[in-house]
This record gives C-alpha cells, structure tokens and sequence, in this order.
C-alpha cells in the first residue's frame, strides 16, 4: 500500500509511454514507486492512452510536487487521484471553494499555490462526501 496514487493519460501524439514520465521521480526518490495494473477504463478518445502504469508515492510534499508537474505535462491530458494501493485520497479545490466544506476537520490541506488547495480525505467515503459538496467547476 502507498498514501498516494496518481495516474497518468497521457495524448498519444506526444508520448505513448508511461514510464519515460514517471522514471524522473521514481529514480530522484526513495518514497516514489512504478505499478501496473490491469484495471483501468480506456478513454473515449482514440489519441488519449490509459497506461496500466501509475505511480505510488508516500508523503504529502513529494506527492504535491509530483502532481504539480504532471497537471501541467504536454504529454499528460489528465491525472487520476485514486487508485488500487491508496490509503489517502486528494482532491485539488480551488480556494474561494473550500468554505463549501461542511466538516473540514474530517481532511487534511495542503495548499498548491495561491488558488489550488489539495484536500486529502482519509477513505473513498469521504472523497465521496466531498466530491458532493464542492461543485465540479471548482475543482482544481
């Protein structure tokens, strides 16, 4: 098990391996690993690629500096949060959302940068909870 997960897709016509993305932090860092898995959707667009590679990482900084590379990767059109081995659960919330959390003390918070916040729920029933409280155009 990982604290985090975080899965790539990636645009065909920029890159159709995983692994010359993820290989940066999985060899700059002793807290992050490559997995595969065979569970995952193809998306509906022929030039987006679902790899079964994803990675596994422990710690909020490492997982936040990841993530803020990634979201703004030209090869990566999209990240999934979840994933089999994750024990926490973030969702980036744009800040002026935050106040729509009706329990913050159920989450932690890492802020990104001065708009997006990280909110990390502890199990999918609470990311569940939360998904239902911040609106889709505010998140992150």
């Amino acid at each position: 098990m990982a604290e985090f997960n975080l899965h790539a897709r990636l645009d065909r016509t920029e890159e159709t391996d995983a692994t010359a993305i993820y290989e940066e932090y999985t060899e700059s860092s002793d807290t992050v690993t490559m997995a595969e898995t065979e569970a995952t959707d193809p998306d509906d667009d022929p030039d987006v690629l679902t790899p079964t590679e994803y990675l596994e990482i422990d710690g909020i900084e490492t997982f936040a500096e990841i993530y803020t590379d990634l979201v703004d990767h030209p090869a990566v059109v999209g990240l999934s949060l979840r994933g089999p081995t994750a024990d926490r659960y973030p969702l980036p919330v744009q800040h002026h959302a935050l106040q729509q959390i009706g329990d913050p003390t159920l989450y932690e918070f890492h802020a990104l940068d001065g708009q997006v916040t990280l909110v990390i729920a502890e199990s999918e029933l609470e990311l569940n909870e939360l998904h239902q409280e911040i609106p889709d155009p505010a998140l992150g």
